[in-house]
C-alpha cells in the first residue's frame, strides 16, 4: 500500500472514532460504562496521530516512547479518576 493511501485509510478511521465517541454522547450514553470506550477510542487515535501525522513512526529511540507515554498516563489518570 502506497504512503498516499495508507494516510487517507488512517484519516478515515480517525473520522469514524471521532463519529463514534460523538454518537454516543448525542444519544446520551453517559456513566462509568461508556468511559472505558470513549478512552480507548481516544488511545486508538493517539497512536495513529503520534505514528503517522507526527511522523514518529519509523523514529526509535526515546522521542516516540516519550509521546505514546504521555497519551498512556494522560489516558490513565482520567481512567483512574473516573474509576
Amino acid at each position: 500500500m502506497n504512503a498516499q493511501k495508507a494516510a487517507t485509510l488512517q484519516w478515515m478511521m480517525l473520522l469514524a472514532l471521532t463519529a463514534v465517541t460523538f454518537g454516543l454522547a448525542e444519544f446520551g450514553m453517559s456513566g462509568r460504562a461508556i468511559i472505558l470506550p470513549v478512552l480507548a477510542a481516544t488511545l486508538v487515535k493517539g497512536r495513529i496521530v503520534i505514528d503517522r501525522f507526527m511522523a514518529l513512526q519509523g523514529i526509535a529511540g526515546p522521542w516516540r516512547w516519550l509521546v505514546l507515554g504521555w497519551l498512556v498516563v494522560v489516558v490513565g489518570s482520567i481512567t483512574y479518576a473516573f474509576r
